[in-house]
């Protein structure tokens, strides 16, 4: 196994979330960055906020401990602004000081006031934002300008774990009273990682995020591989909860100096689910059908799931003994949860005699035998007196992968 750190030209990494919150830095954020530098590896920082112009968010790291350039920074105002270069003459902007700027340099007037048109509103994330600008805002789209976002982010990581309202939740609220939707240049749209690969000069680079719905969806949707922190937005729950999966979950930034697999998630061939069962002391329940497996160089890891009406049944998750702690084993039980979602599952039920504590990471409750279907229940027959039943739902949401 290589650290991330070998395996990738250019690291192309998040801010809020990822590197710092608030006014500090995430543990193991410098640290990893100075050493991706030494290493001779290519960076580039990429974010949805579009308050900052580029000399900001590089003073802004630096100020955490983490030297940074503006000529290093993507940001979704920045997109946005080339993505309308030239399309539009003039915009009402509802932003910070980053959007404004970058629209002007695009050669945008940026109207304020009450204008009487508008070639486009554009809005990104205002923390003076009032129901008179708003109201305008919705006259304008009313009357024709073209609606556009830097980014849909309904939340913004703020100090002590809080969670404010983010640029997506003003862009909801002309929406919904226009009827109109916004289009958006920020994650998970390609426009920002397309910027970020030109800036690097390379396709071989990783996206780290903390965010499922915009960075790794992003990512993938770009043909990037992703890894995703839990120093921010998402949580081991949240692997359940989105179609596109990272290679790799880390603690924090510094996880891209580990060695790891990189985890490529696929149905399972012959005996393959069956061995990383029975090496983990984990009887064999169900068809290779059901299975599936992650794989570096070997396949290191699996999950099966099988679905009978509503209910799916979770089971042989298990992990190789060396690559145990990486998070693998939630990766895949996240990929069997979505899997159960695509075949209509509106709930995933499970046995488990040791592991109650990690499938309650995942979004498990316990259940009452009682509870579980008799199908389940005769396939489950292996599992001893003491086994805990558990279960979850899959809400409309994640069944619809949003």
């Amino acid at each position: 196994m290589r650290p991330l750190a070998d395996r990738y030209e250019a690291f192309l990494l998040d801010l809020d979330g990822v590197l710092y919150r608030g006014d500090e830095a995430l543990p193991g954020a410098a640290g990893a960055l100075a050493e991706l530098r030494a290493r001779g590896r290519r960076i580039a920082f990429l974010t949805n906020n579009s308050a900052r112009t580029p000399e900001g968010v590089a003073e802004k790291l630096t100020s955490v401990g983490i030297p940074a350039s503006p000529d290093e920074v993507v940001t979704s105002a920045l997109v946005t602004a080339e993505r309308l270069r030239g399309a539009v003459a003039s915009a009402y902007v509802i932003g910070e000081a980053g959007l404004r700027a970058a629209l002007a340099e695009a050669g945008i007037e940026v109207l304020g006031g009450e204008p009487e048109r508008a070639d486009a509103v554009v809005i990104g994330w205002d923390r003076s934002v009032d129901y008179d600008r708003l109201r305008v805002a919705a006259v304008l789209v009313g009357a024709g300008a073209r609606l556009v976002a830097t980014n849909t982010d309904a939340s913004y990581p703020a100090p002590g774990g809080q969670e404010w309202p983010g640029a997506g939740a003003i862009v909801a609220a002309v929406e919904t009273a226009t009827g109109m939707r916004a289009e958006s240049f920020g994650k998970p749209a390609p426009a920002l990682f397309e910027a970020a690969m030109e800036r690097v000069a390379t396709r071989r680079a990783l996206v780290v995020g903390d965010r499922l719905e915009t960075d790794v969806a992003g990512a993938v949707a770009a043909g990037l591989d992703a890894a995703l922190v839990l120093t921010g937005a998402a949580t081991i729950a949240s692997l359940a909860e989105h179609d596109a999966l990272p290679v790799a979950v880390l603690d924090d930034a510094m996880g891209v100096l580990e060695p790891r697999p990189l985890v490529r998630v696929r149905p399972a061939r012959g005996d393959e689910a069956t061995r990383i069962s029975a090496a983990a002391g984990l009887a064999a329940v169900g068809g290779p059908e059901e299975a599936l497996v992650g794989e570096d160089e070997e396949a290191l890891a699996t999950a099966s799931v099988a679905v009978e009406d509503d209910t799916a049944y979770m089971h042989s998750v298990a992990v190789n003994e060396r690559v145990r702690g990486l998070h693998l084993g939630a990766l895949l039980a996240g990929a069997a949860l979505r899997r159960a979602a695509a075949r209509g599952a509106g709930r995933v039920v499970l046995m488990t005699e040791d592991a109650a504590g990690f499938f309650g990471h995942l979004g498990f409750t316990e259940a009452g035998r009682e509870d579980l279907p008799g199908w389940v229940l005769d396939r489950a027959k292996a599992c001893s007196a003491g086994a805990v039943a558990m279960e979850r739902p899959l809400s409309t949401a994640t069944r619809a992968g949003r």
